[in-house]
């Protein structure tokens, strides 16, 4: 099981850093009911999440579980997650086949690498996760204990974002990595499927309006995201 931190975000929000081959963030969102998370890590770290759930104040059973795309390291642990907490398990409608029919990603890439990186992907890690059942979908405007479903595709062609809007924090997913001290895409090669939509993704969170975002690599981006986010894009003009 790997080591698991938890990170204040903001007054509702708390990440769950979990370090096995490279750090990836889950978030823990409270509501009044108990807590949602937002993805589950790479297959095997479920346990290492309940168990920081259960650090926390009560009510802190995991009531929701939010996949915000189907990569590996964000559903691996889904399915015991769900078992484990009678969470219901959602993601959005175009990102649920590769989720529960484990249909591979390499289908929606835009281009050689990212067709030949997915499907490589595909075959040592995504066809590997154990399955998990999808409850129900969630799109644009949808919202759920506190938070609000926005599109954020490029990354994945269902990518999804969830901005907490009493916190005025964005928890991003993998549409920005902030990583080795560099903001940008995935620093793997070919694991973004359509890095032209990604950056437009990139456009649409810094017109949000918001400056605290929280990707799931790297630290949060407090008080200056809009700002970091165009500089980005604009070096890549």
């Amino acid at each position: 099981m790997p080591v698991a931190r938890l990170r204040p975000i903001s007054r509702h929000v708390a990440a769950v850093d979990l370090h096995g081959r490279f750090q990836v963030a889950v978030f823990l969102v409270r509501h009044r009911d108990g807590l949602i998370a937002i993805d589950a890590g790479f297959p095997g770290w479920a346990y290492a999440i309940l168990t920081a759930a259960k650090s926390l104040p009560e009510p802190n059973r995991v009531t929701h579980l939010v996949l915000t795309h189907a990569h590996s390291d964000h559903v691996g642990g889904a399915g015991v997650l769900a078992s484990e907490s009678g969470a219901q398990v959602v993601c959005s409608a175009a990102e649920r086949p590769f989720i529960e029919e484990h249909r591979s990603l390499a289908h929606a890439a835009r281009g050689l690498v990212a067709r030949t990186a997915l499907t490589l992907n595909h075959w040592l890690l995504q066809s590997r996760v154990p399955p998990v059942q999808i409850d129900g979908t969630i799109g644009e405007g949808d919202r759920l204990g506190g938070l609000r479903a926005i599109e954020l595709p490029g990354h994945t062609p269902g990518q999804i974002a969830l901005v907490h809007e009493e916190d005025r924090v964005v928890l991003c997913a993998d549409a920005i990595f902030n990583v080795r001290g560099h903001l940008g895409h995935d620093p793997v090669p070919g694991l973004t499927a359509d890095v032209a939509g990604a950056e437009e993704s990139m456009r649409r969170l810094a017109d949000l309006g918001l400056d605290d975002v929280a990707p799931s690599h790297g630290p949060a981006l407090i008080g200056d995201a809009r700002d970091r986010i165009r500089g980005f894009l604009e070096r890549r003009d």
